[in-house]
């Protein structure tokens, strides 16, 4: 009983063994889903190696490589033009061709410019002065004599004057004409030298207020003298008036072509002298103009002091005041 005991469990456990062997081979020739296999082994070496191409001198490879025909060197620098692709962010400084509207605009620009910076324009206005005083001297060549002995001589003032009333010259209109030239582009030269704007606009707005500043003071004197019934002393007045603008613009022409295309150095000298002139001219008409309104001192002070203030005084005051404002 024993033995049979012994002999069963040998059998069991051989059983059990070869159990176990067999399970153990079938395992093992299933797949393990959590092996991790090497993966490089199935890559080529030439997929993961640049090889780098040979440098072939250019004598030994226009040998050995025969020049490609016409049509197919065309092909492939075609297949290079597509294959080429362009960086958006990049940033070509090669100037593109402009149109003629563009052009056009950007001369005018710089003309504009230029004038602001030249006084090529200004030599047109001195040229235009020059040619009317041409004008003045050869049609009447006592003209500037007269004027002169005028501004002297208040007896020639007054029979001068008695003169054009009757018939009046044309030479005083365009010696007039010559003077709002000149002294809109002598307070022109002074703003500029003083570091204010430039450009025939400015220049163009001087003249302007010159011939206003003018027109208004010859209105005003004939308004007054109606008003006040004193218009012969009104009208002596204001023919003093013009005949001493008239000279004074005909000394100024000199003076502007200097200051306008003279030497720098000299150009802040030249304008205190044209100023100091300027003055005593004022000066000396503004003496005669108490001679003439003499009698009226006593009984017509204050109708003299508001036309001194209205039409001497406060156009002067505001020329000078907008020429110091642009100067600025």
């Amino acid at each position: 009983m024993y033995r049979t005991f012994i002999h069963k469990a040998i059998r069991i456990w051989v059983l059990a063994s070869l159990l176990v062997l067999s399970f153990t081979g079938i395992g093992q020739q299933r797949q393990n889903p959590f092996e991790v296999k090497p993966r490089l082994k199935n890559i080529r070496v030439q997929d993961t190696v640049r090889t780098q191409p040979a440098v072939v001198p250019a004598l030994v490879r226009d040998t050995l490589t025969p020049p490609l025909p016409a049509d197919s060197l065309a092909a492939t620098r075609a297949e290079e033009k597509r294959s080429d692709i362009n960086n958006p962010f990049e940033v070509d400084h090669v100037p593109q061709k402009k149109s003629s509207i563009a052009k056009r605009s950007e001369k005018m620009k710089e003309q504009a410019e230029a004038t602001k910076t030249s006084n090529g324009f200004i030599f047109w206005f001195l040229l235009l002065a020059c040619g009317l005083l041409a004008i003045v001297i050869n049609t009447s060549q006592k003209a500037i004599g007269l004027i002169y002995k005028a501004i002297l001589n208040e007896n020639v003032l007054k029979l001068l004057q008695r003169e054009e009333s009757t018939k009046a010259s044309s030479y005083l209109v365009l010696l007039y004409i010559i003077f709002t030239i000149n002294l809109g582009v002598f307070v022109y030269l002074c703003v500029a030298h003083f570091g204010g704007p430039r450009g025939i606009t400015v220049l163009l707005l001087f003249l302007a207020a010159v011939a206003v500043i003018y027109m208004i003071r010859h209105a005003g004197l004939a308004v007054c003298g109606k008003i006040f019934m004193v218009e012969k002393q009104t009208s002596l007045y204001s023919f003093t008036v013009m005949l001493f603008n008239q000279f004074a613009g005909i000394l100024l022409i000199p003076a502007n072509f200097l200051l306008a295309f003279g030497p720098l150095a000299y150009h802040q000298a030249i304008i205190w002298i044209c100023l100091i002139i300027l003055g005593m001219l004022i000066f000396l008409r503004t003496v005669r103009g108490i001679f003439i309104a003499s009698e009226f001192l006593t009984d017509r002070i204050f109708q003299i002091f508001i036309y001194l203030c209205a039409f001497e005084i406060a156009p002067m005051l505001i020329l000078i005041k907008t020429a110091m404002n642009l100067g600025h």
